[in-house]
């Protein structure tokens, strides 16, 4: 099994994705929002496996929860339809891949579930599952989903969403969830980068529906971020054999500029790095290893790019100014503070 480095970056959206999971309310948007590599889907699974408990207690033919991946089937574009089938058939032969990690494939629950799922599918003789237009589907998933038992629906890339023809709003395809939410007693848990956020840009109804979770990278611009950065590198060098003591660590101010401080892009540098070495008949990895496994200077660019796209989705607006008119409006503008007196010598005091 995959171990989770609980790295400062990962522990605080981990509670705060736990504590909107835990809340009994359903109607909701959870959404989990950050660059890709920070550590989104395995940060959902992690917490659902323990959430959901023993499969054998669920009940027959009961899901807690389903998972898909968006994707762009219509020649690079989002189909709505897609997703719609794609949902119902996870009502019927459930994809449960979030039971394990990816590295662990004969994790014991994940191959008695997949395989009670498989036995139960055979005994239905190869039944056809529904079939039928997009509203059709959409009424399917309604009904059903509360007979298994569903609490929550997982939508991963759902940036994919975002991607349409020209006459599609991709806020169409939230407003659709928002009136399956209306009717059904669950949640949809969407994770994906920084243009999810179009999905709710503009729709105050979304957003007020909405727990937003940002899973930021490491940024050289947050003080706070440093020491957590540096011991980041440091545990993830103790997994390693350098050529020098110390190499690692003494390249962290290169290695942030490298992997835009996100926590992913540091550790494929240093799986690519060991291989280099592995390759080249080495123990130990050397600088050079290291810097050869940077990305490309394009690649790097779009990365810093998504970064900053990311922080700036992040940010909350300033309202300094409207809050202004506010209080000129109201009657309840703040006066100024009052000079405290000093025993500075000014020009005046000295001239007298």
């Amino acid at each position: 099994m995959a171990r989770v480095l609980p790295h400062a970056n990962y522990v605080e959206p981990r509670k705060q994705l736990q504590r909107a999971l835990a809340n009994p309310a359903r109607g909701r948007f959870i959404w989990v929002i950050g660059p890709s590599g920070v550590g989104k889907t395995t940060l959902r699974r992690s917490i659902l496996r323990s959430m959901c408990g023993d499969p054998a207690l669920w009940g027959a033919g009961n899901i807690p929860v389903i998972e898909k991946f968006a994707l762009l089937p219509n020649k690079a574009y989002f189909n709505s339809l897609w997703l719609a089938q794609s949902l119902v058939r996870e009502l019927f032969v459930p994809n449960v891949n979030w039971l394990r990690d990816d590295d662990d494939l004969e994790n014991p629950t994940f191959l008695a579930v997949t395989s009670e799922i498989q036995r139960a599918h055979r005994s239905l003789h190869g039944a056809l599952l529904p079939k039928g237009s997009e509203p059709a589907m959409w009424e399917h998933f309604q009904r059903l989903a509360p007979q298994r038992k569903v609490w929550l629906t997982a939508i991963d890339q759902a940036h994919a969403l975002c991607t349409n023809h020209r006459n599609k709003d991709p806020a169409d395809h939230i407003l659709n969830l928002l009136s399956i939410l209306d009717v059904t007693d669950m949640n949809f848990l969407l994770s994906g980068v920084h243009g999810a956020a179009d999905l709710w840009a503009a729709r105050p109804e979304v957003r007020r529906r909405s727990t937003v979770i940002w899973m930021p990278p490491y940024s050289y611009e947050r003080r706070g971020d440093r020491d957590p950065f540096l011991t980041l590198v440091r545990t993830l060098g103790k997994g390693y054999t350098f050529s020098k003591p110390g190499l690692l660590f003494g390249m962290a101010p290169e290695l942030m500029a490298a992997s835009a401080g996100i926590f992913g892009v540091l550790k494929k540098i240093l799986v690519d790095a060991k291989e280099r070495a592995d390759f080249a008949g080495r123990r130990a990895i050397t600088k050079g290893d290291i810097t050869a496994s940077y990305y490309g200077s394009r690649d790097l660019k779009k990365l810093w790019d998504d970064v900053g796209f990311f922080e700036d989705v992040m940010k909350s607006a300033d309202t300094s100014s409207i809050a202004k008119n506010v209080a000129s409006a109201w009657g309840i503008e703040r006066k100024p503070k009052a000079k405290k007196p000093t025993n500075d010598v000014g020009p005046d005091k000295e001239a007298a």
